[in-house]
């Protein structure tokens, strides 16, 4: 056999193979024979009708099982001579012929993984995250802890105004439209949110339980819900209870409602769960900035596409399955998958390019699976699921999951190497 590799744009690889008209005539007596073995003839016995016969009753099986089986001969045989190559894809076979004098050509192009001149990593430079926990910090957090544990008291004979709870029955009824109206009793929000039309906290201002107020919003013409766009939406709303929020000192008694002995314990615990943070968020910045030295020179338009379609593929389902969770898909019109695919491209053509990048050092550096930290994590999960370990970790042999854990379990660990490469201390 011989062949030739041609490179082509974005790391794939044209082989134009031939094998000699010997091994072709080899391939296609062992096929007639295999057919002649199992064929059922008339007049003949089992396994017993002239090749002849077989050649001219069966032409068409045999050449396409011929090709079939030519193509792959060619393509073990590169692979045994090529064992640096690491393919992607299968090959697409572009043209396979018989020529005249009996052999075999073929020619098809396959994606391969790309290996990158990456810099040294003792060489780049970690960014300074400080790692310091200020008391506005610990305030801060103990504010929201403040807010967490706030308590919503009756205010009956108040005025609506900001900041208030307002418990109300609402309609909205769309102009211009066929659609039924939109109707939520017992609906629950604060008066000055944010995710609350500024027109409904307007009319709602000074209202008094029993009121009944109205207000009308205007969708923009290039709102992302085509039914609404441009239109507008006439709301009803009658109040039923307003509720004014009360929120407890920060002291002892807030701790021990936390379940700690003292206002100091708490301040103890907060100060260290920000430093956890600040540590799990200066491996973040350190991971980025070491990837992004590391992956200056690779062309992030010259990627594999597979891996670039697997990626922004996975990205738009999330995407819709995120949607359908909150009542919404491709259904209701929304859904532009050309766009979709389009803006999730370039975050995924970083993913790509980190991976690839996280894999090659991998190999290089022969790193391991760290399989405790993946049984760590699936007994994490079976916990949350209410099941034994071994169960979940049944589960996601059988959902074909398992793989894709110990694989992001193996990069972290490579992440981890790059950092104390490049003269960081990880936690």
């Amino acid at each position: 056999m011989t062949y030739k590799l041609t490179e082509q744009a974005n790391h794939k690889l044209e082989v134009a193979g031939s094998l000699q008209t010997e091994i072709v005539d080899r391939e296609r007596q062992s096929i007639v024979r295999s057919i002649r073995g199992r064929a059922k003839l008339p007049g003949f016995r089992d396994g017993r009708a002239p090749e002849s016969l077989i050649r001219a009753r069966f032409a068409d099986d045999i050449e396409a099982e011929l090709k079939e089986q030519l193509s792959q001969l060619v393509w073990k045989e590169v692979m045994e001579a090529e064992k640096e190559l690491q393919p992607l894809t299968m090959p697409q076979v572009s043209d396979l012929k018989f020529v005249d004098d009996g052999s075999f050509e073929l020619v098809a192009e396959f994606e391969v993984r790309p290996k990158y001149e990456l810099p040294d990593l003792a060489k780049a430079k970690l960014p300074e995250v400080s790692l310091e926990v200020a008391d506005a910090e610990v305030k801060t957090e103990l504010e929201q802890l403040q807010e967490q544990q706030a308590q919503w008291e009756p205010a009956e004979d108040e005025e609506a105004s900001d900041g208030m709870l307002i418990e109300a029955d609402l309609v909205g009824l769309m102009e211009d439209s066929d659609q039924d109206p939109y109707e939520e009793n017992d609906a629950r929000f604060v008066l000055g949110a944010d995710n609350l039309p500024p027109e409904v906290s307007e009319a709602l201002q000074g209202a008094r339980t029993g009121d009944e107020r109205v207000a009308s919003k205007v969708f923009p013409e290039d709102d992302e819900s085509k039914e609404r766009a441009g239109k507008t939406v006439n709301y009803t709303i009658k109040v039923k209870a307003l509720k004014t929020k009360v929120l407890p000192e920060i002291d002892d008694e807030l701790a021990k409602t936390l379940g700690l002995e003292d206002l100091a314990e708490l301040e103890e615990r907060v100060r260290e769960a920000i430093e956890r943070r600040k540590h799990s968020e200066r491996r973040d910045e350190w991971r980025r900035s070491l990837l992004d030295q590391l992956s200056a020179e690779i062309d992030l338009n010259a990627l594999p596409s597979s891996l670039v379609q697997n990626a922004v593929n996975e990205r738009v389902n999330r995407f819709a399955y995120e949607m359908a969770m909150r009542g919404a898909g491709p259904q209701d019109g929304n859904f532009d998958w050309q766009e979709l695919s389009a803006k999730a491209e370039p975050a995924a053509r970083r993913h790509v390019a980190d991976n690839l990048v996280l894999e090659q050092l991998a190999m290089k550096w022969e790193t391991p699976v760290p399989e405790t930290e993946v049984d760590a994590y699936i007994a994490a999960e079976a916990s949350q699921l209410g099941i034994p370990p071994a169960e979940h970790k049944a589960n996601l042999v059988a959902e074909e999951k398992l793989e894709s854990i110990r694989h992001a379990a193996r990069l972290t660990s490579v992440v981890d190497e790059m950092i104390r490469q490049a003269g960081g201390e990880v936690d």
